[in-house]
Order: structure tokens, then C-alpha cells, then sequence
């Protein structure tokens, strides 16, 4: 009977590790995932203001529709609060919203940086300005992007690794 329970819990070690090897990859994927889509949405809004010559708010609403969630969230949020605090500099509206992005995403700190610096251009008169720094912003994300992807198969293998490792030594201290 005592064997039973050491296999049992032999098998539950190693699926946890395991487990947990899998759930770390598919959080690594969701993040490239993400930053794809941070990418094409920064195209987006360049397009919106560059051609379309839409406000803010309104090309904010446009691209809120034609997304999912984290960024559908954060666009709406964006709009809403451009709506109704009209002694807010958008500014401190896009902080703002830049950080919930951050909390609410599979995003790291890293990714969002760029996009923290579009804070004291968007929103200006000045549409060349606003343009550049666009471009600015989606050459970060675009070199963060490509340097994930590169590591991404690297690290994916070694979270497997390490993880039934430390769950091969549990059972060994276990056992």
C-alpha cells in the first residue's frame, strides 16, 4: 500500500512541475502574442491620424471595436476618460491608461516603456510630431518583439528543464 501512495505522489510532483512548465510557456506566448498585436495596433492609430485625421478619442473608439481583450479594455477606458475629465491632460489620461494596460496584460515593463514616452506628443497640434513619435514607439516594439521570439524557444526549453528537474530532485528528497 505504501508504494501506491509514493507512485501516486511521484506522479503528482511531476505533473505539477510539469504543469507549471506548460503554464509558463503559454504566458511567454500570450506576451509575444500581445506585443504582435501592440504593434499592429500602434500602425493602426498612425493610419487613423495620419489619413483619417480623426481625434484621439475617436480613433481610440475605432480601434477598441476592432480588438480584443486586454487592448479593447484599454482603448474604451481611454475614451471614457477622455470624455469625462476635461481638466485632465491627456498626458496623465494616457499614464494612466498605459499602466493598466501593464496590470492587465501579459505585458512586461519593458514593452510598455515606449508607448509611456507617446504621453507628451499624442494629443498635440502638431501631427508630424505625433506621427514620429508613433514611429518611435513601434520600432521599440518591434525590436522588443523580434528579441522575444528569438529567446523564446530558449527559454521555453530551460522552463521545462528546470522545472522536472527541481521536480525529479523533490522526489529524490522524497523518496
Amino acid at each position: 500500500m505504501s508504494l501506491y501512495f509514493k507512485m501516486a505522489g511521484a506522479i503528482c510532483i511531476l505533473g505539477a512541475t510539469g504543469y507549471f512548465a506548460v503554464s509558463m510557456n503559454q504566458t511567454m506566448e500570450l506576451r509575444k502574442q500581445q506585443l504582435r498585436k501592440l504593434y499592429s495596433l500602434m500602425i493602426q492609430l498612425k493610419s487613423e491620424i495620419q489619413y483619417m485625421y480623426n481625434p484621439l478619442p475617436e480613433s481610440f473608439a475605432k480601434l477598441a471595436k476592432s480588438t480584443k481583450e486586454p487592448f479593447s479594455t484599454w482603448l474604451s477606458d481611454m475614451v471614457g476618460l477622455l470624455e469625462e475629465k476635461e481638466e485632465i491632460t491627456f498626458s496623465d489620461v494616457w499614464k494612466e491608461g498605459i499602466e493598466n494596460l501593464h496590470n492587465g496584460s501579459a505585458l512586461e515593463k519593458e514593452d510598455v516603456e515606449p508607448l509611456k514616452e507617446l504621453a507628451d506628443k499624442l494629443g498635440t497640434g502638431d501631427i508630424s510630431s505625433q506621427l514620429k513619435a508613433i514611429d518611435y514607439a513601434v520600432l521599440h516594439l518591434e525590436g522588443n518583439r523580434t528579441a522575444l521570439e528569438k529567446e523564446l524557444g530558449q527559454k521555453k526549453k530551460v522552463t521545462v528543464t528546470l522545472s522536472l528537474f527541481c521536480g525529479a530532485m523533490t522526489l529524490i528528497l522524497l523518496l
